[in-house]
């Protein structure tokens, strides 16, 4: 499941085993590369921070992807492909 974490401040919002969604990282979001369960940002690429770290943490990063933060939401459920670099938005459907 995703989590969009548009800064520190959204640190202590983010469950191990989530889809980090952001613009870009820096060192001081290292802290959540060891709960994530793969990283996607907005900016970045082979040599951004994010790439480091999830390549040293054995995640799967996609980085990079245009206009991420307006298609992607808290609670989607995506499926990421960090070899290929795609992100699949899955629809889940709801009775409510």
């Amino acid at each position: 499941m995703a989590r969009v974490v548009e800064g520190v401040d959204g640190f202590e919002e983010v469950v191990a085993g989530e889809l980090l969604i952001c613009r870009s990282t820096d060192p001081a979001w290292t802290v959540l590369f060891g709960v994530i369960a793969g990283v996607v940002t907005e900016f970045g690429g082979r040599l951004s921070h994010a790439a480091i770290v999830a390549r040293e943490r054995r995640i799967p990063a996609v980085l990079g992807v245009p206009l991420l933060l307006d298609k992607v939401r808290t609670g989607d459920h995506l499926t990421i492909n960090g070899s290929a670099g795609t992100v699949q938005v899955r629809t889940v459907w709801t009775t409510e």
